[in-house]
C-alpha cells in the first residue's frame, strides 16, 4: 500500500509502534549489557568472598599444614552444600597439590589450568578465567596463610562458565519476554491513541482537513455576505473581506485576528448573543454609517458554548438585488419613464395655458394623446402579455427620454399564454433593453438605436435585442455573464447574471454577437413547457 494513502490512524500506529520498538529495543540492548556485566561481577564477587572465607578457615589451615586431606574435603563439601552457584572448591598446597576437590580420585594430584603460578609466587589474590578438569570456568584465586603469617598453599573457588552462561541466557530471555509484554503494552496503547485522535479531528484524515480549510477560506472569499466569528474571550477568530467593507473598517483581517470585537465593533451585539446564548435572526443594525440586516448565533461543542458567529449584508444591497431578482426595477424604471415623460407634456400644456394660447394648448394635447395611443396600440396589438406590453411602453418612454430610437420589430408578437412565464421574460427583456441604452449612451455616435424583436413560437420563444452602442471588447465576451462584472456605477452587476438565469429556468441558450465600437446583438431562445433532454442540461 503507498504511504500516501494510509489512513491517520494506521500512520500514527506504525508511528508509535516504530518508536516504541526501537526505545524497547535500545532499552533491552542495554539492559541485557548490563545484565551479563552484572551477573559476571556478581559472581566474581561471589567466588571471592567464598575463597576468603575458606583461607581464613582455622580447620582448614591446621589441617592443610598437618597434610589431612581427609579433614580439608570434608570441610569442603559442608560449605559447597551451603552456597549457590559454586561448583568447586579446591585447595592445595604451596605444590599444588589438590587436598580437595569435587571428584575425590583428583585428590593428591596436581592443580590443573596454569593460572595458580601467581598466587604461589606472589601471594596476591585475583579471578581468572581458564580450562580445568571440569571444563573452562571462573575462578578466584586468593593465598592461605598460618599462624606465624607464612603461605601455605592457596584456595581456589569456581563457577563454571557453562553455569553463568546459562544465568545470562535466562536473564536475557526474562530481559526479552519483558521487552515484548512492554512492546504488545505500546501497540494497544498506540491503536488506543490514534483511535482517540481520529475521533477528536471527527474522523477526517490530514489531506481532508487541508481540503476542508481550503474550500473554508474559497468559500469565505466568495461570499459577499459579512462574516465576524468570536470565541468565549470575544477574541476575533474569523473576518472575511466583506465584513471590513461593509463595516467600513480601515484595516486588513490578518492584522484584526486575535483583537478583542468591542475595540473593532464597539456596537456589536455579538456580546449579547454570547452572554445569552440566545440566536436573533434578521436584526437590523447600524454600523459607521452603514444599514446591514444581521444574523447571529452561538457556537457550541456539544452543549458548551464556544464562540458566536454574525453574518450580515448592507441592507441596501439587499433590497437592489430583490428588485433585480423580482423583475420590479424594470417595472419601476419603466413606469418613473412614463411618469417623467407625462410630467414634461404637463409642463408644456401648462406654458400654453399661461401664455393663454388655447388652441396650440389643445392641438399638443390631441397630438400627444395620439402618439401615445398610437405607441400603446402598437404595443398591445404585437404584445398580447399585458405585463410585458406595460414593460415596453415604458422603455419606449424611456427611450425617448434619452434619445435613443427604440424599434420594435413590425413580426413582434407574444401571446397572452406567456404570460406564466412573466417572472423570466420581465428579468430577461428589461435587463437586454437596459444594458442597451446602457451601451448606447456610452457611444459618441449622433444616431442612437436599439431593436427588440420578439417571436412566439409554437413550442419556443424567440428574444432578439441589438444595439448600435459600444459593444464588447474580446477579452470581456466570457465575463458578461459573472455576477459582479459590471461598468455601471451604484450596480451589484447582476443583470446579465439574472438574465443568464432566467434563461436557464427556461432550459434555453443565449448567443452574443458583438464587434467593439460598433454594437452587439442577443439571441436567446426560451423553450415552453418542460423538455427532459433540455432539463438535463440546465
Amino acid at each position: 500500500m503507498n504511504k500516501k494513502h494510509l489512513s491517520l490512524s494506521v500512520k500514527i500506529t506504525i508511528l508509535a509502534a516504530l518508536v516504541i520498538m526501537i526505545s524497547i529495543l535500545i532499552s533491552t540492548i542495554i539492559n541485557i549489557r548490563n545484565e551479563i556485566v552484572n551477573i559476571r561481577e556478581y559472581v566474581e564477587m561471589n567466588i571471592m568472598n567464598i575463597a576468603v572465607s575458606i583461607s581464613k578457615n582455622t580447620v582448614i589451615i591446621d589441617a592443610l599444614e598437618d597434610k589431612d586431606d581427609d579433614t580439608i574435603q570434608k570441610q569442603v563439601n559442608t560449605i559447597l552444600t551451603s552456597v549457590e552457584n559454586i561448583q568447586f572448591i579446591v585447595v592445595t598446597d604451596m605444590n599444588s597439590i589438590r587436598y580437595s576437590h569435587p571428584y575425590p580420585y583428583n585428590i593428591g594430584k596436581k592443580f590443573k589450568g596454569g593460572d595458580e603460578k601467581r598466587v604461589i609466587e606472589t601471594g596476591e589474590s585475583y579471578i581468572s578465567e581458564a580450562e580445568g578438569t571440569l571444563g573452562k570456568s571462573l575462578r578466584a584465586f586468593y593465598p592461605i596463610f598460618n599462624s606465624t603469617n607464612n603461605q601455605i598453599g592457596f584456595v581456589c573457588v569456581g563457577t563454571l562458565m557453562e553455569i553463568i552462561n546459562e544465568v545470562r541466557i535466562n536473564s536475557i530471555k526474562s530481559l526479552i519476554f519483558t521487552a515484548i509484554i512492554g512492546l504488545i503494552v505500546g501497540i494497544i496503547g498506540a491503536v488506543l491513541l490514534s483511535k482517540n485522535i481520529k475521533n477528536t479531528l471527527l474522523g477526517l484524515e490530514p489531506h481532508e482537513i487541508v481540503q476542508l480549510y481550503n474550500e473554508k477560506k474559497g468559500m469565505i472569499n466568495a461570499i459577499h455576505e459579512g462574516i465576524l466569528a468570536v470565541d468565549v474571550n470575544k477574541k476575533i477568530t474569523m473576518i472575511n473581506q466583506s465584513a471590513i467593507n461593509i463595516l467600513n473598517i480601515n484595516s486588513n483581517p490578518e492584522a484584526i485576528m486575535g483583537m478583542n470585537v468591542v475595540d473593532v465593533v464597539p456596537s456589536t451585539k455579538l456580546i449579547r448573543v454570547l452572554e445569552s446564548g440566545n440566536n436573533e435572526y434578521n436584526y437590523e443594525d447600524v454600523f459607521n454609517g452603514t444599514v446591514v440586516v444581521a444574523n447571529r448565533v452561538v457556537v457550541k461543542d456539544e452543549e458548551k458554548i464556544i464562540g458566536a458567529i454574525a453574518t450580515f449584508r448592507d441592507r441596501t444591497q439587499i433590497i437592489r438585488m430583490a428588485e433585480e431578482i423580482t423583475g420590479v426595477k424594470q417595472i419601476v424604471e419603466a413606469l418613473r419613464a412614463n411618469n417623467h415623460e407625462f410630467m414634461n407634456k404637463l409642463h408644456v400644456i401648462l406654458g400654453f395655458i399661461h401664455t393663454k394660447k388655447y388652441d396650440k394648448a389643445e392641438k399638443y394635447i390631441l397630438n400627444a394623446a395620439q402618439l401615445q395611443k398610437q405607441i400603446g396600440n402598437i404595443v398591445t396589438r404585437k404584445i398580447k402579455n399585458t405585463t410585458i406590453a406595460a414593460l415596453l411602453i415604458g422603455k419606449t418612454s424611456r427611450a425617448k427620454e434619452l434619445g435613443i430610437n427604440f424599434d420594435i420589430d413590425k413580426k413582434t408578437y407574444l401571446s397572452e399564454e406567456t404570460s406564466k412565464y412573466n417572472n423570466d421574460l420581465v428579468t430577461i427583456i428589461g435587463n437586454l433593453l437596459e444594458n442597451a441604452f446602457e451601451a448606447d449612451l456610452k457611444s459618441n455616435k449622433d444616431e442612437k438605436f436599439v431593436s427588440l424583436k420578439i417571436e412566439d413560437k409554437d413550442e419556443h420563444i424567440n428574444i432578439i435585442v441589438k444595439d448600435n452602442g459600444i459593444g464588447i471588447k474580446d477579452e470581456d465576451k466570457d465575463k458578461i455573464f459573472i455576477r459582479g462584472c459590471t461598468t455601471k456605477p451604484n450596480s451589484g452587476g447582476v443583470g446579465l447574471d439574472l438574465t443568464k438565469r432566467s434563461v436557464e429556468n427556461m432550459n434555453g441558450k443565449i448567443e452574443v454577437y458583438s464587434k467593439h465600437g460598433k454594437g452587439t446583438t442577443f439571441k436567446i431562445v426560451l423553450y415552453k413547457g418542460e423538455d427532459d433532454d433540455k432539463s438535463s442540461n440546465s
